[in-house]
């Protein structure tokens, strides 16, 4: 199928049938238990990849437009399509901020952001978007600001302000909670001493004691400093009863 040309309606059917063709099974099956997604073709991300950087080479504002399916696939490829625009960073901005309103899946967020190399290019612009986007009402672009600040701001210029920024963070949300966890852990690894400041001052228990485990499964730290870690987790409120 072609997908430099112009796009129709009656064009974007057919790619919806198109993408059954690379299904495979076993992916699906898969890419759903860790995904939670029960709307999903089953394509390997390597290929949905080809696909959007085929699309961005052709008219691809018509595809965004016509781009209103629920699947996990056509969502996904709408995301990783960012990552090959050749466009000013507003314009990628402009694009995440109605991208992110449409995603129902942590995939969906994380492979997006690991695909748009351009924040590299936009430090400055790039950070406060990301700060922006962690002050949202809206789960997905809380996660998406974290895991932002997690790909492209864990150096030497950033660290202390993205540890700012996350260790304020609040949110009930599993998946927010998670990334901010994922977040602490590999800057501890970078950064010990900078990180336990603002992990200490974490109140939430749980992105606290999920940061100490995900640390502690590295295998980049010894065991004793790992013995250490264990020794700073807080007990759960049972715990406490219990005690």
């Amino acid at each position: 199928m072609n997908l430099k040309d112009n796009w129709t309606l009656e064009k974007y059917q057919e790619f919806l049938k198109y993408l059954y063709t690379f299904q495979d099974k076993k992916y699906q099956e898969f890419h759903a238990k860790i995904t939670e997604c029960d709307k999903l073709i089953g394509i390997k991300t390597s290929v949905l990849k080809t696909i959007a950087k085929e699309i961005s080479k052709g008219n691809y504002e018509d595809f965004l437009n016509l781009n209103t399916s629920f699947l996990y696939e056509p969502i996904m490829i709408e995301g990783l399509l960012y990552g090959y625009l050749k466009v000013p960073f507003v314009n990628i901005t402009n694009y995440l901020d109605k991208y992110l309103k449409k995603v129902n899946n942590w995939a969906h967020v994380d492979l997006l952001i690991s695909n748009l190399k351009i924040f590299k290019k936009n430090p400055e612009e790039g950070f406060k978007y990301a700060k922006k986007l962690t002050h949202s009402k809206n789960k997905w672009s809380k996660r998406a600001g974290v895991v932002i600040l997690l790909n492209y701001y864990l150096h030497d210029t950033y660290i202390d302000k993205s540890l700012e920024v996350v260790s304020k963070l609040k949110s009930n949300d599993y998946y927010v909670k998670m990334a901010i966890a994922w977040l602490m852990s590999i800057s501890y690894i970078k950064y010990k001493e900078k990180t336990l400041i603002y992990l200490v001052n974490i109140e939430d228990d749980f992105i606290y004691n999920k940061t100490l485990s995900k640390i502690i499964d590295s295998r980049r730290i010894s065991e004793s400093e790992k013995k250490f870690i264990k020794s700073l987790k807080r007990k759960s409120e049972k715990e406490k009863i219990g005690s």
